[in-house]
């Protein structure tokens, strides 16, 4: 009866977009930056759609009756997708049709208000192999504002910290970065890259490195003492991730100052805004978040997926 209701409503099935609809998926992402960073910062630096190798990523949309988008998704390597929809029966909608045409994803991740009604539905359909979430991780997504920060925030904050010597990583630092980085994702995923791929992990940090999009903070003997990316970047903003403090250098303030800096840099280089999210239940992250000037924006919402192969 869902499934009835669900295409009686939108008379139509969810279609790969392409270049010509790149002003309209722009207009649909747009109306909330903030929610939309990721998917708006891709569509900026790769366009709709990688020629001839759908496999890379692609972007598809559902539309209503009107012709009105409702819901638009990217999907990177047939793995991640990230999905905005109008309403919750538009992310049902897109979850079956994903799962429909065989796509088994790994993560799921996007504004809580698309995320759970896209899983149900992905994970309801009777496929092979049967999936379920390993992991369901319910989390904050923050913003903070260029103009924001500078006009209201900016002078209080700048008193309380001291600066650091946090920077762009270097490659001699790759195994370092790396070692941290896989027990951030340790923390984060209870999945530990070092045993799962980690040659392509390695790849992954090297590639953050090369391009410019990780920043590390080393003190005098060599120790690294906190690393955090940019998983995103564009004329939108950008998006950081990643963040990560070594468990005996935790509770000493180096994360909240070394945001500072960092946020300083990327809006003195022009960047409109900057987001993050975290675990919910992540206390300790939030005060450094908070502390640094960032607001909260929506509820968020990771599912790392399973399958079941029978």
């Amino acid at each position: 009866m869902a499934t009835f209701q669900l295409r009686d409503r939108y008379q139509r099935v969810p279609a790969v977009l392409d270049e010509s609809n790149r002003a309209e998926m722009l207009a649909f992402l747009s109306a909330d930056v903030p929610r939309n960073l990721f998917q708006l910062c891709w569509l900026d630096n790769h366009g709709v759609c990688a020629r001839g190798r759908p496999d890379l990523y692609h972007y598809a949309g559902l539309r209503a009756p009107s012709g009105h988008l409702e819901a638009v998704s990217l999907v990177i390597s047939n793995r991640l997708i990230l999905v905005h929809a109008r309403d919750p029966s538009a992310a049902a909608v897109m979850g079956q049709w994903y799962r429909r045409r065989g796509l088994v994803l790994e993560h799921v991740v996007s504004a809580r208000d698309s995320v759970t009604p896209f899983w149900r539905a992905y994970a309801a359909v009777d496929a092979r192999p049967r999936v379920r979430a390993r992991l369901d991780r319910d989390q904050h997504l923050y913003v903070l504002t260029r103009d924001h920060w500078y006009d209201a925030v900016h002078p209080q904050l700048r008193s309380r910290f001291e600066p650091t010597e946090v920077r762009r990583a270097r490659l001699e630092e790759l195994e370092a970065i790396y070692l941290a980085s896989a027990q951030m994702h340790l923390e984060e995923t209870l999945e530990d890259p070092l045993e799962v791929q980690p040659e392509a992990f390695r790849k992954h940090v090297r590639h953050r490195i090369q391009s410019g999009r990780s920043f590390a903070w080393f003190d005098d003997h060599r120790r690294l003492l906190f690393k955090t990316d940019l998983s995103a970047c564009s004329g939108f903003g950008t998006q950081i991730s990643g963040v990560f403090t070594p468990p005996r250098f935790r509770g000493q303030g180096f994360a909240s100052r070394a945001l500072f800096d960092i946020c300083q840099e990327l809006f003195e280089s022009g960047l409109p805004r900057i987001t993050l999210y975290v675990n919910a239940e992540n206390e300790a992250a939030h005060r450094v978040y908070d502390k640094v000037g960032f607001q909260f924006h929506a509820d968020y919402q990771t599912v790392f997926v399973e399958s079941l192969h029978e």
